[in-house]
């Protein structure tokens, strides 16, 4: 997979009047505008967003089934887009704002609104398909449903532009960082040795966690903040952690043989 991860000569997010502020939706819903730095996307006012302190970084990961970190998407499957924003010195929260598309800068694949609550809004700027916050979020977590484009579409371009927030309603005292990642479109080869299914991970409440894997594993859970729950080596079979925790966390495993697994599991209060 080709990484770019950079600050771009972009701002996300900004305020064009006193309206727009720092915990708003996103500028595609606000503004009708598409700053993601995809090519032929708005100017944009990064300095808007600037005079913090909290040095933010993005990630993004596209995951398909239980495989989190492939750098090839399988034409006309449902994938997720995963966006990990952080910052130092404890941000109020972030924003971002991203597009997928093709070599020729169309929209590539289509994108699903997973859920009502998951701090994501879809929205079309001049045709070009958008996924921004619906408001200020506290974990700078974000999961976007994506269909890949038809097999011969080649290699698809995801642009992510982000904030780390100071919460004050205002666009000053912020920090912006964007990204550009590239996944190739896969062969049917490649298709064919996708990695098989090997954990399954479940949230039952009361601080439970039920981790069943088809081999020994080593796994580590943690919080959205970072903060480790567990980290150890697990036996075939259903095994099940108490971690005393309740909210979204983290479960990344890999066996003896270097498969790894990741997903986001909901653990119930």
């Amino acid at each position: 997979m080709k990484r770019i991860s950079t600050l771009f000569s972009l701002g996300v997010l900004v305020a064009l009047s006193a309206t727009l502020v720092s915990n708003s939706n996103g500028v595609a819903h606000q503004q009708n505008k598409d700053r993601t730095g995809a090519p032929g996307s708005d100017a944009t006012c990064q300095q808007c967003h600037a005079g913090g302190s909290y040095a933010p970084t993005v990630e993004v990961d596209l995951a398909i089934t239980d495989v989190v970190g492939v750098s090839e998407y399988t034409p006309g499957a449902t994938h997720t887009i995963w966006i990990t924003v952080a910052g130092t010195g404890n941000p109020a929260g972030f924003g971002v704002h991203g597009t997928a598309v093709l070599e020729n800068g169309a929209n590539a694949g289509s994108f699903t609104d997973q859920a009502s609550d998951d701090c994501i809004y879809l929205d079309q700027v001049e045709g070009r398909h958008i996924f921004e916050q619906n408001d200020l979020c506290e974990d700078g977590f974000f999961m976007v449903e994506w269909t890949a484009p038809p097999a011969g579409s080649g290699p698809v371009s995801v642009y992510v532009a982000a904030i780390a927030a100071n919460g004050n309603s205002q666009s000053s005292g912020d920090n912006f960082v964007g990204t550009q990642v590239d996944f190739q479109e896969a062969s049917s080869t490649s298709v064919a040795e996708a990695k098989p299914r090997l954990v399954q991970a479940s949230g039952l409440g009361e601080g439970q966690l039920n981790v069943t894997s088809l081999e020994p594993m080593r796994c580590a859970v943690f919080t959205m903040d970072g903060r480790i729950l567990f980290d150890g080596d697990l036996e075939p079979g259903m095994q099940s952690l108490y971690l005393g925790h309740s909210g979204w966390v983290v479960v990344r495993c890999i066996s003896k043989t270097g498969q790894d697994w990741t997903s986001r599991v909901l653990m119930p209060k």
